[in-house]
């Protein structure tokens, strides 16, 4: 396993307890501390450029200039700021929003074998209507309580419009369901808790996360990746 593969894993969530202890240890070699700041900023830089692409942009930019500004960057800045981004603390709430603004900013409205009602949800949401996009996922559900779509993505609707009991009994159910390919239930439910923020949450949404990385689930990489940034704050 190369130098890269383990520091991957390490903000993943991915080593055991020892190589983690190790690795952790090592971090009095500067040698050591250099490509962990490249890392850390080279996905800085490439989640701000993965952020600009979900608005229309003139010219595609591939991953090799991405990777050339980290370096320039990390040239110019120093390492010590690159370690700062990682190390700054992040509430759970702000983990959760991060997530939603990188993975739900749209949603997609040519479900293929989907009702006309869920595309026209998805499409009032991509509006902003929030409101409206509700008005239809409930009506939706209470007509077919368990499409799997209409709960993934009115779960997400719920979330926006801060109705965080709703969205957690959507992802709940969806959850529950074991005939899909793919199911990110466990994983949305435990985003839920942590945006819903009540003294429990925290631990609710630990206890999912490990449940998704422990079972090979949908977004277990993002799970592992919250794991370690979650800690203890």
């Amino acid at each position: 396993m190369n130098e890269l593969d383990v520091i991957d894993r390490y903000f993943a969530g991915q080593l055991s307890p020892m190589e983690r202890k190790r690795f952790e240890a090592s971090l009095n070699n500067i040698d050591r501390v250099r490509p962990i700041a490249f890392y850390l900023l080279a996905r800085q830089v490439a989640r701000q450029e993965a952020n600009r692409r979900k608005k229309p942009l003139p010219v595609y930019r591939p991953i090799f200039p991405i990777i050339s500004m980290a370096a320039s960057l990390l040239f110019f800045l120093g390492f010590g700021w690159a370690i700062w981004i990682w190390q700054t603390p992040v509430s759970a709430a702000e983990l959760a929003d991060q997530y939603l603004t990188d993975h739900f900013h749209q949603f997609p409205v040519t479900l293929d074998g989907t009702s006309d009602s869920l595309k026209t949800a998805c499409r009032y949401y991509n509006q902003g209507n929030w409101q409206a996009a509700e008005a239809v996922f409930e009506s939706l559900l209470q007509r077919h309580p368990n499409q799997p779509d209409a709960l993934k993505f009115g779960g997400i609707v719920s979330l926006q419009l801060r109705k965080y009991d709703q969205a957690i009994h959507r992802f709940h159910r969806l959850g529950q369901q074991t005939d899909l390919y793919a199911n990110p239930g466990i994983f949305l439910e435990a985003i839920a808790h942590l945006k819903r923020g009540q003294p429990m949450d925290k631990n609710r949404a630990k206890h999912l996360l490990h449940t998704v990385i422990q079972g090979n689930l949908e977004e277990k990489n993002e799970a592992g990746q919250l794991v370690g940034r979650l800690g203890d704050h």
